[in-house]
């Protein structure tokens, strides 16, 4: 798929940043096809729609219970 001008990409390193991990773990997730992006020469380039769909589906909702530090688990 050829990126197109109207869209908005990101580097890497800008979503590492976003993400708070090394962007080697980016690119990590990209090689195992967990996060979407364009090659373009050496640099992959990522989508931000595509981020943000990446978010959202590993987004985990804590239970009110976890929030307060009352946990069952031992």
């Amino acid at each position: 798929m050829k990126p197109q001008a109207n869209r908005m990409y990101l580097t890497t390193g800008e979503v590492a940043s976003r993400l708070r991990v090394k962007p080697r773990t980016v690119r990590w997730l990209i090689r195992t096809q967990q996060l979407t992006a364009q090659r373009i020469g050496e640099e992959f380039l990522i989508e931000k729609s595509d981020l943000v769909a990446f978010i959202d589906a590993h987004t985990i909702l804590v239970h009110p219970q976890w929030e307060r530090g009352g946990s069952n688990e031992r």
